[in-house]
């Protein structure tokens, strides 16, 4: 499973339908939102409102606990195995939905695992995985916040960028190419919530790697990633690549996170930050970009804080970016953030619940000696 959830607030508002038929072809547009992170859009299971995570990156869809109390599926069937984003591994349940329902498209006997991540189960999103979302095409308007979902192929100008994908494990592959080396197997990761991710122990980029260092362009920091089944504190560089090649299209200036990983990623970040309309023709194995203007990449303080056991706990934190830095060690225990501390919130659930409401422009910390530090967004190098 790819969901990676790092250092981001998360906000969940109320969305509606809408639907239009245009001839013989039915077209359904309905309203997404962004603010968690993630793209989370209103659709169906047997009949049950449900707010659906989209995961291109999870071979199959992924529920909670709660979705049979609330009649969205029945858990029956053997249980198989769940590889997370951190290369756990872990026999889970499966459900089944006899009707799961996209702006009015209906998807019949959709099999679905259930496992508890804590995001998803506090939040009570349903992980839609690839192995729906490649049964329709998708026009995802991140201008508008909308989508457009239909079986037929979505038309695009001749000027946008095309990206054919190849599948492998269900999932959607491209190649990229960048530092003079070509690399096939890049997963569109709609559950990666940050541009685009890429392993930092392959040799042939280490003499990329090495240059950025000694040049100080390498923007270190400390992350955790929260997968289906564990999370995983590591350090990673965040880099600009002033050029890349993707499925035989130029791309200038990405910013990419080079960090333990099994394989590259490209994010929804990419997306959203490069793309008025992304394009998803599954029926012709093709994505379709028209790109903004000027690209909008996020700033970020590189600052996160996890409620654990009734603590809130550093998690992530930026290395020699700012003075402050080396105050800071992740793994500590913070006394607020933001002029909340641990004895504000009941538990795990309420304080995802907080967080999705925020959206500031930078952190102030309380450390528990009383000292305060305030971490801006920082530009990267």
């Amino acid at each position: 499973m790819s969901l990676a959830a790092k250092r981001i607030l998360f906000f969940v508002p109320i969305i509606f339908q809408l639907f239009t038929v245009f001839g013989q072809e039915t077209v359904s547009t309905f309203p997404f939102h962004l603010e968690s992170g993630l793209l989370v859009f209103e659709g169906k299971m047997d009949g049950i409102p449900t707010q659906f995570a989209f995961d291109t990156g999870a071979g199959m869809g992924m529920a909670n606990s709660l979705s049979e109390l609330s009649g969205k599926l029945k858990i029956k069937g053997k249980k198989i195995n769940l590889r997370d984003s951190n290369n756990q591994l872990q026999k889970v349940k499966t459900g089944l939905t006899k009707e799961l329902e996209i702006g009015g498209i209906k998807i019949p006997q959709v099999r679905s695992l259930i496992n508890d991540m804590d995001f998803l189960y506090c939040m009570d999103f349903y992980l839609l995985g690839q192995d729906v979302i490649k049964q329709l095409n998708w026009e995802i308007d991140f201008e508008k916040h909308q989508i457009r979902v239909s079986k037929e192929p979505f038309s695009s100008d001749p000027s946008w960028k095309k990206l054919p994908i190849q599948y492998k494990g269900n999932r959607p592959f491209v190649s990229l190419s960048f530092a003079g080396r070509t690399f096939p197997d890049a997963l569109v990761d709609f559950g990666y919530v940050h541009v685009m991710d890429f392993p930092d122990h392959l040799p042939e980029i280490q003499p990329f790697l090495n240059l950025k260092d000694s040049l100080g362009l390498s923007n270190p920091n400390i992350t955790t990633s929260m997968g289906a089944l564990s999370q995983s504190t590591y350090p990673t560089r965040s880099i600009w690549v002033d050029s890349m090649m993707i499925s035989g299209e130029m791309f200038l200036r990405i910013p990419v996170d080079f960090e333990q990983s099994s394989y590259p990623k490209i994010g929804l970040g990419f997306f959203e930050a490069l793309t008025t309309k992304t394009i998803l023709n599954h029926s012709e194995m093709a994505y379709y970009l028209e790109l903004k203007p000027k690209p909008e990449f996020k700033e970020t303080t590189h600052i996160g804080v996890m409620y654990q056991d009734g603590k809130l706990i550093l998690s992530s934190k930026p290395q020699g970016l700012t003075p402050k830095d080396a105050l800071l060690e992740v793994g500590e225990e913070i006394q607020a953030i933001n002029g909340f501390s641990a004895i504000d919130f009941k538990g795990s659930c309420s304080y995802f619940k907080w967080s999705v409401l925020q959206n500031p422009s930078r952190v102030e910390l309380v450390k528990m000696d009383g000292t305060k530090l305030v971490f801006e967004k920082i530009s990267m190098r």
